[in-house]
């Protein structure tokens, strides 16, 4: 006799409504990146030392007479800090692929990818309606400038940054997505680059079709070279400090995320005979 059935109850479908909402989100984070510039120290050996000492001297200038004097004494390399730094060269910074890494992070790869997707889509067409998500402008055209590379690296490493870290949420795991992410995004806007270079120069016969060849190095140095070691800080940075909102896209997307419920429920009748 069966005494006791069980009935099973099924996880509710994830809300479309909460996914919408972070796909919103990740589309304006997207945009504020892409039109906010840091001046930040151009990433050369040199220069970043120079920059350090001009940190430190600042930081001493403030400090007390006393206290100066004591810091001399304890610390005779310190009178460095007393010297006029070197001039330290800055150059504008985007974050956009410490965003890629980060929405990866916290949305898992799915959402992530949407978010981009839509990003881009909005970038190209968007001109169209008079909408310009892109800093410099955007429309149907703008696969030909040189950064687009970099745009469509961010959708990628975007989606492997989630699909490293879905499961996984251990220091290893993170830091493998930020060097995986970090890569896919540098290999494919250096990749598409040269690509383009190669493709106006080479196949179509014309040495000046695009305004910008002249200058591909230039590009390739600024965009991968000297941002690179600000992508790898920042993006360490906001994936350690992300690691508690996580939450969010499993509150809002997965109300039943943990197993399936079981629901126990007494034949009665059956109690009843036996009785």
């Amino acid at each position: 006799m069966h005494l006791v059935q069980e009935r099973i109850r099924r996880p509710k479908r994830k809300s479309l409504i909460g996914q919408a909402v972070l796909i919103l989100m990740g589309i304006q984070l997207i945009i504020f990146c892409s039109f906010t510039a840091f001046e930040l120290p151009t990433a050369k050996g040199r220069n970043l030392g120079r920059a350090s000492q001009k940190a430190g001297a600042q930081l001493f200038a403030n400090l007390p007479a006393n206290w100066q004097q004591k810091v001399l004494e304890k610390v005779p390399p310190a009178s460095i800090l007393t010297q006029a730094p070197e001039k330290v060269d800055y150059s504008s910074y985007y974050g956009l692929a410490p965003c890629a890494i980060l929405l990866g992070y916290i949305l898992g790869p799915k959402l992530s990818l949407i978010s981009f997707a839509s990003f881009l889509v909005l970038g190209l067409a968007g001109p169209l309606i008079g909408l310009f998500p892109f800093s410099s402008g955007g429309g149907l055209d703008y696969w030909l400038e040189p950064g687009f590379g970099y745009l469509l690296g961010t959708l990628i490493g975007s989606w492997l940054c989630g699909m490293i870290t879905q499961n996984r949420r251990t220091s290893v795991s993170q830091i493998l997505a930020v060097v995986t992410g970090l890569f896919v995004i540098h290999l494919c806007g250096a990749t598409y680059l040269i690509g383009s270079y190669l493709y106006h120069y080479v196949v179509s016969g014309s040495k000046t079709y695009l305004e910008w060849q002249p200058w591909i190095f230039g590009y390739l140095r600024n965009y991968s070279w000297y941002s690179l070691p600000w992508d790898a800080l920042f993006s360490l940075t906001l994936v350690a400090l992300a690691f508690p909102l996580r939450w969010l896209n499993k509150n809002l997307t997965s109300p039943d995320s943990g197993p399936p419920q079981k629901k126990v429920r007494y034949n009665r009748k059956e109690l009843e005979t036996m009785v």
